[in-house]
């Protein structure tokens, strides 16, 4: 069974990493409207209070983000990103649903909603959507603005003409790929080529790990095909002198464990997971505070296999550890 394409992962860290270039490319006029030098706040965990109720299953993204416009007006951003196919005939309901329940808890605020929809077919593309609803003499009606990222397929060029200076063209390439191919060797192929010139597009340090392991988690492969794409990043590593904390990582994580497995565990084994368990999350969130030390020191061989499976969601440290 090929395995699915952990986007909300992907989708949350490339948000939360690249904001005001997410800004810049798909929202232009908004980002000249906003004051860069008041750093945004993220204000997620109000959100999932207030959308608690909201239906289950679905796949996607939400981020309230609170902004400073350069009138001095404070705003609030609900980005609702969509990852899944086909037209949803609710969708702009449950986005004036997301509307009103902001409004309840904030009135005095201005509030913003926008919305991405990542792989809903080009031929559905609406600059805007509105929910409407109309009884007797009352009548109800909200709009907002709709990006449809498979607009963007007929200008693939200019993506990447954009990738070495906005981290989240690289963002879009890798969606647009992944919409575009099955977990395969084409898809291998394509993944390998976007990698190869992550890697070539002169981005710092840190952009190029973050953004391989989007695209890692946006275009995941079979477990067949995984070690051919480890062996090409090596390749790349070679070939250009650098070298980053990436999926690889990862890949060898599941095969420690396995290997574990077979030979029946073994306490060195469970050392070893855990500092590179201890690798990634440093690599995510910064310095490990002492109690999370000791937690990964105590932990067996399961928990650590649980904690690792946690790390690709986890919105702050913590989360890993639940």
């Amino acid at each position: 069974m090929s395995p699915s394409s952990n986007y909300d992962s992907a989708w949350k860290d490339a948000l939360e990493s690249y904001f005001q270039e997410f800004m810049g490319l798909l929202w232009p006029d908004l980002h000249m409207q906003t004051d860069w030098n008041h750093r945004p706040v993220f204000r997620d965990k109000e959100l999932q209070a207030l959308m608690r109720s909201a239906q289950r299953g679905r796949r996607h993204v939400d981020k309230l983000v609170a902004l400073r416009l350069m009138n001095g007006q404070d705003t609030l951003l609900l980005i609702h990103v969509e990852i899944q196919a086909g037209r949803d005939s609710g969708f702009a309901q449950r986005m004036y649903k997301y509307y009103v329940r902001l409004y309840e808890k904030y009135p005095s605020e201005e509030i913003v909603s926008l919305a991405v929809l990542s792989n809903a077919p080009a031929h559905f593309a609406v600059a805007s959507m509105t929910h409407q609803a109309q009884f007797w003499q009352c009548c109800l009606s909200f709009t907002f603005p709709v990006v449809h990222l498979e607009s963007w397929r007929p200008r693939m060029a200019e993506l990447m003409e954009l990738a070495p200076r906005n981290p989240f063209a690289v963002v879009v390439l890798a969606q647009l790929e992944a919409n575009a191919t099955r977990p395969d060797e084409h898809r291998l192929v394509r993944k390998t080529a976007l990698a190869d010139r992550l890697y070539r597009w002169g981005h710092q340090r840190d952009n190029v790990g973050m953004l391989l392991r989007i695209i890692d988690a946006m275009m995941t492969l079979p477990e067949a095909l995984e070690s051919a794409f480890e062996e090409a990043i090596q390749k790349i590593e070679e070939e250009t002198q650098m070298s980053y904390v990436t999926s690889i990582e990862r890949v060898r994580l599941k095969r420690e464990r396995e290997e574990g497995k077979s030979e029946g565990r073994a306490e060195g084994k469970a050392e070893g997971f855990a500092a590179l368990l201890s690798t990634l999350i440093t690599r995510k969130f910064g310095a490990l505070p002492d109690w999370a030390k000791v937690r990964l020191v105590a932990a067996d061989d399961v928990t650590l296999q649980q904690w690792a499976e946690q790390i690709l969601d986890a919105g702050c440290i913590e989360d890993v550890f639940k």
